[in-house]
């Protein structure tokens, strides 16, 4: 089964405006280096996870049918894409019941009405639609009261999304044993260091691949201010991957 990571960054992306710093130097002379705000595709069951503000982007290059929309959280980077979802006639969305009247809110307005289905998800419970299940856990990530990651099950693997959280998830031991040995783990390392409530770093997001044991690990929302590609590769070289747009793994 294929995953695809539409975008690897984080809230600016990189380049960041006006920003001189190695990495986003790097990125304007070099396309690889480039990095657009995180976004997912599952093929398999024409998922998104978060409608990047780089949707339309992702979208042509992707050029499949979007049918599902989990969404970890409604900070701007990782929901204010959803407009672009205008060409798909159909379109399910799942989350907390506080991140999906966001969402209605964003297509009411920018678009009117549409024949789309807003699913409530309340945290740490299963459901099952069929084709996949899905529980979606709280984390901490602040600002804002509501925010959580995915544990998707689809055709017999498990996908882990943590989206964005600080490193109090490392103290989630019910959390930990659940996904221990996931087929594969997607967690977010913004930063160089962490900041409580907010983001992991990198030592914090390693220990936390590292508690949770995935047959593959992918890193993502990764901060112009991080360490460079490079660099991230030596650190987590024997723990997992760190992500470039449009990275496609097979699990």
């Amino acid at each position: 089964m294929r995953v695809i990571l539409l975008g690897s960054g984080s809230y600016s992306g990189t380049p960041k405006a006006l920003c001189e710093c190695e990495n986003c130097s790097r990125a304007r002379r070099f396309p690889q280096y480039r990095r657009t705000r995180f976004s997912m595709y599952i093929p398999q069951i024409n998922a998104l996870i978060d409608p990047s503000p780089d949707l339309y982007y992702h979208m042509s290059y992707l050029n499949e049918r979007i049918e599902n929309v989990f969404i970890t959280h409604p900070h701007f980077d990782h929901i204010g894409g959803l407009p672009e979802l205008q060409v798909f006639k159909k379109v399910r969305f799942y989350s907390h019941k506080k991140i999906l009247d966001l969402a209605k809110h964003l297509q009411e307005t920018f678009l009117g009405i549409r024949e789309w289905e807003y699913v409530s998800l309340e945290f740490n419970r299963w459901y099952d639609f069929g084709k996949f299940k899905v529980k979606q856990f709280p984390v901490v990530h602040q600002p804002g009261d509501v925010a959580g990651g995915f544990i998707l099950e689809v055709k017999g693997k498990r996908i882990v999304i943590t989206g964005d959280t600080g490193p109090e998830i490392l103290r989630n031991h019910e959390l930990l044993e659940e996904i221990r040995g996931a087929d594969l783990l997607v967690s977010e390392m913004t930063h160089k260091y962490s900041i409580p409530k907010t983001h992991l770093g990198v030592e914090d997001a390693i220990k936390f691949a590292q508690k949770v044991e995935a047959n593959k690990t992918l890193f993502v929302h990764i901060s112009h201010s991080n360490y460079t590609q490079e660099e991230l590769e030596e650190k987590v070289r024997e723990n997992g991957m760190v992500g470039r747009d449009f990275m496609v793994l097979r699990i």
